[in-house]
């Protein structure tokens, strides 16, 4: 089980208090829902979302939630150079298994680009404020879900929808504006620089 040590506390008690759910039994639910390693469409999926940052002249990245690493995969392959973060062992533990290869880190850091793939839902506005305070990458490859649907929020611990400007204004706080938006990994996803 997650403990408080480990950071992102609102989707650990979610997990584990309302839906019953250990880390383990979550990564079970991705990788039955195809966010796995096995899946060639979630690779093609991952290249295509990480060419979207090949205008941006940038050389590290690091993949905060990296989930079960796939994105952290493509952006290696892409030539970057990767650190992956995730508060989950048994994400640590999957990506090890597939992606060996992979630097994983325990404490975020500044890079070039982060990708920030569908975890901002699972955060409190709290725990995003001390992540924005702490690093401060040129770019961000974003993408959250912007709608509500009371079922799917609850099957997967999203805490926190905001609308695509509720972002961007959140983003402009910390001085960045959108970019561009883009196609992948989601129709919601942009690109986020930093202006100031």
């Amino acid at each position: 089980m997650l403990t408080k040590k480990a950071g992102c506390k609102s989707l650990a008690f979610f997990l584990i208090y309302f839906m019953k759910l250990t880390t383990e039994q979550f990564l079970d639910y991705e990788l039955n829902a195809g966010i796995n390693a096995d899946n060639p469409a979630f690779h093609e999926l991952a290249r295509l979302s990480i060419a979207e940052l090949k205008e941006y002249n940038i050389q590290s990245v690091m993949d905060y939630g990296a989930g079960t690493g796939v994105y952290s995969q493509a952006a290696h392959l892409a030539g970057y150079d990767v650190s992956v973060y995730d508060i989950w062992k048994s994400h640590r533990d999957y990506i090890k298994q597939y992606f060996s290869h992979l630097k994983q880190i325990r404490k975020v850091k500044t890079t070039d680009a982060m990708l920030f793939i569908e975890v901002a839902e699972h955060m409190t506005d709290e725990e995003l404020t001390k992540l924005m305070d702490s690093i401060k990458p040129r770019v961000i490859l974003f993408s959250s879900i912007p709608y509500k649907n009371p079922i799917f929020d609850a099957e997967w611990g999203h805490i926190n929808i905001k609308s695509e400007a509720a972002w961007d204004e959140f983003f402009s706080r910390y001085g960045y504006a959108v970019s561009k938006l883009v196609k992948y990994p989601t129709e919601w996803a942009r690109v986020y620089q930093k202006i100031i």
